[in-house]
């Protein structure tokens, strides 16, 4: 009996880790119109608050606050478009009267609410169409064009990699064509085609081998196409012929070569608009621009001094903005003492009489870029408001002030939207009347005591919705919230089991029962295993199968870096902790990178000294060797980072026998094994000794949602492997993250499954 009660309580433990769908604030007005907010967590945006009313009688809601997770301005309707978890919703032309976009799904109208990372949507650059991802699988999804003016949808390829960072497509200046990526091949799109009712098969519009980092469009309609070392261009009218004669005619005209062969799993790469010049990015960190020319073997002209720019290994580049009057501006971003940070740099191209270098600018806690439709203004967004300067002076023009702002769109060249935590407004960069448009979070909200309006009061002043628009009060005093009318009683009830923590309940005090406001979600979670697996402290493969839906991701630190970055970014933004098992080299070659690891907050364990197979015949390992080997990662990791390494290990290639064992367990050391490896250290070549274990980032991912239990530990190799890969789980970290949460599993450390499962 003791042994169920302590079952149970994991399993509520477990359900209050998760970070579900959680509705609150329940405000109940005569007759039946009733008030409440759900909250949601976001990857990147954090928890947020959204409002709604609800007609008891007829079950009918209507969302009245909106979080800009996305945002995009259809400059040919003048429509302002929002999308967030609960669904996509746009203006009318006025930038007013919000309502969900009808061939999306939304929450009022029906919609589960959405959990993790949404996918999402893109423009073209006339705002006539929609691209986006409809996914089928956790990793896989198909790529859709939508219509607006016929209202239609089309499935222009089927089962791609879902992303949730990847626009699915590239668009060409003019609209008329776009460029995605399906299995490694690039293929492209023909809006005319479309429109006339000619789409050729897939097979037959083939551009060549490659992903969306291998190409470009610049704003006069060319493609540019970087394979190997060499750089492409590409008509787009020639699509056709080129693609139908593709096994004879290269890909496009050669324009110039870069000094190294492009790999698109850590390289990109942009075009100036004159379509001379690429600026390149190897590896992440290090940037070059070139002037593109076929004569490089005996070329000694001035141009081959070019500005280089040499990047931490905990930076990425987040934007590049290269305007026509050739300036260059790079937003980067690192974490650095495990928070965020970023910095502006700027290349003046058109100062042909003065040395050229990457600039190091002054403007602080800039967290997006926006350059202007015209290319002469850009707006840098920080945490207190934007700042809007000349592309080609650096003056300021105008600074607005607007409280946690997120994102901003340029309506016209005088004219910007902000979208922020609290609210979404319209903004002349001249000082004048700025409007509002949406409301992004309910703050503290109900009914007003005078006219039984619904209000709310946030951290920027209270507001006051009237004819379904938010007005700004000067004061509004909300009533004490009821739970009951004359003919309803409404109550919050907890559920397990789904996405949703809580569902909201109605009886009917006439004496017609007790209903859902609306219904349960249709996905639920996978049961539990019925019986308990034995698990082993000395050697720990898993946690415990029943008491909590938890699982762990270890990642193995060998001696490359390379993808830690993104892992440790992926992880911040779902506020997760994980397991670090570390390796001697990977200490003595990335220090700062451990240092950074500690400092972020994760959890670190034992990789050994030096990595081998500890169970080949050709060495002799001994109790002391393994006892010493342990030891001296503590002395190193400790020197690097001024902590202990966690009384955690495993040996290289996991490597396990009866000594290896015995000599940490002496040391109270936990070997930790696994039960669900993803084989992303299986290589290109590893195919001819290892027949179909080499698995694509998607299958790699539904391999171990298949394979997971709770319980399960899933190691994740960091690094570039010396084989080839066409790509990297750790690229894709966030799509097995979403999946994991979207069965209903919470990650956590290893040392919290040992303690769970004790």
């Amino acid at each position: 009996m003791k042994r169920w009660i302590t079952i149970i309580i994991g399993l509520c433990c477990s359900a209050a880790l998760y970070g579900g769908i959680l509705f609150s604030g329940l405000d109940l007005k005569e007759p039946g119109e009733l008030l409440f907010k759900a909250e949601a967590e976001s990857p990147g945006f954090g928890t947020f608050g959204t409002l709604f009313t609800a007609d008891i009688k007829t079950r009918k809601l209507q969302q009245l606050t909106f979080f800009p997770e996305a945002v995009i301005y259809l400059r040919e309707t003048g429509q302002l478009q929002i999308q967030n978890r609960f669904g996509v919703f746009r203006t009318d032309a006025n930038l007013a009267n919000i309502e969900p976009v009808s061939i999306f799904p939304s929450f009022v109208n029906g919609m589960e609410i959405q959990e993790g990372k949404i996918v999402n949507v893109t423009s073209s650059p006339d705002g006539n169409y929609l691209v986006y991802f409809k996914p089928i699988s956790p990793a896989y999804a198909d790529l859709v064009l939508f219509d607006l003016q016929q209202g239609k949808e089309v499935v222009l390829s089927r089962k791609l990699l879902l992303s949730y960072t990847s626009p699915g497509a590239l668009w060409s200046g003019d609209s008329q064509f776009l460029v995605y990526t399906k299995d490694g091949t690039l293929y492209y799109y023909s809006l005319g085609q479309y429109r006339d009712g000619r789409v050729l098969a897939e097979d037959f519009r083939v551009l060549g081998k490659g992903r969306i980092e291998n190409v470009q469009w610049s704003s006069d309609g060319w493609l540019y196409y970087v394979s190997g070392s060499l750089v492409y261009q590409v008509r787009s009218a020639e699509f056709f012929t080129r693609s139908l004669y593709s096994e004879l005619l290269r890909i496009g005209r050669i324009i110039g070569k870069i000094p190294f062969n492009f790999d698109p799993n850590f390289d990109r790469f942009w075009i100036s608009p004159d379509g001379k010049k690429i600026l390149l990015d190897k590896g992440g960190r290090n940037l070059f621009l070139y002037y593109l020319s076929q004569e490089d073997y005996s070329n000694l002209s001035s141009e081959t001094i070019l500005p280089y720019l040499y990047l931490p290994r905990n930076t990425r580049i987040r934007e590049v903005l290269w305007s026509k009057s050739d300036n260059i501006i790079i937003l980067t971003g690192g974490r650095a003492k495990g928070e965020d940070s970023t910095t502006l740099f700027r290349l003046n191209l058109d100062k042909r009489d003065a040395p050229l270098y990457f600039e190091k600018m002054s403007d602080t806690g800039v967290t997006r870029i926006v350059l202007s439709q015209q290319g002469d203004k850009i707006v840098l967004v920080t945490g207190e408001g934007v700042t809007v300067r000349e592309m080609g002076t650096w003056k300021e023009l105008s600074s607005l002030k607007h409280p946690q702002p997120l994102s901003c769109v340029w309506k016209d060249e005088e004219t910007l939207i902000i979208s922020g935590m609290i609210y979404t407004e319209e903004a002349p960069l001249k000082p004048g009347n700025n409007r509002l448009i949406a409301l992004s979070q309910p703050g503290t909200a109900g009914f007003t005591v005078d006219k039984g309006a619904v209000g709310l009061k946030t951290e920027a002043g209270s507001f006051l919705l009237e004819n379904r628009e938010w007005k700004r009060a000067e004061s509004l005093t909300i009533r004490v919230p009821q739970a009951a009318s004359s003919e309803y009683r409404v109550y919050l009830e907890k559920i397990f089991s789904y996405a949703y923590e809580n569902m909201i309940m109605v009886r009917n005090l006439k004496g017609l029962g007790t209903n859902t406001l609306f219904p349960y979600p249709k996905k639920t979670y996978d049961p539990f295993p019925e019986k308990e697996e034995t698990v082993d402290f000395v050697h720990f493969a898993h946690g415990s199968r029943i008491r909590a839906r938890e699982v762990s991701l270890v990642f193995n630190a060998i001696d490359s870096v390379e993808g830690l970055n993104e892992i440790l970014h992926t992880l911040a933004e779902y506020n997760l902790r994980a397991t670090f098992f570390i390796n001697g080299e990977f200490i003595r070659r990335n220090p700062d990178a451990v240092k950074e690891i500690a400092l972020s907050g994760h959890e670190a364990g034992s990789l050994f000294y030096v990595y081998f197979d500890m169970t080949d015949s050709r060495f002799r390992v001994n109790s002391d060797f393994v006892k010493q080997g342990l030891a001296r990662n503590e002395d190193d990791y400790f020197e690097v980072t001024g902590k202990e390494l966690s009384l955690l290990w495993h040996a290289p290639y996991y490597a396990i026998n009866t000594e290896i064992i015995n000599a940490s367990k002496d040391m109270n050391y936990t070997y930790v094994g696994r039960d669900v490896d993803p084989l992303d250290w299986v290589t290109l070549s590893d195919r001819t000794v290892s027949s179909g274990l080499y698995l694509r980032t998607p299958d790699m991912i539904e391999r171990v949602l298949r394979l997971k239990k709770p319980g399960s530990i899933i190691s994740i190799q960091i690094g570039q492997l010396s084989g080839t890969r066409e790509d990297y789980l750790f690229k894709n970290l966030d799509l097995l993250v979403n999946g994991l949460m979207q069965q209903g599993y919470s990650l956590v450390p290893v040392s919290a499954l040992i303690e769970k499962a004790r």
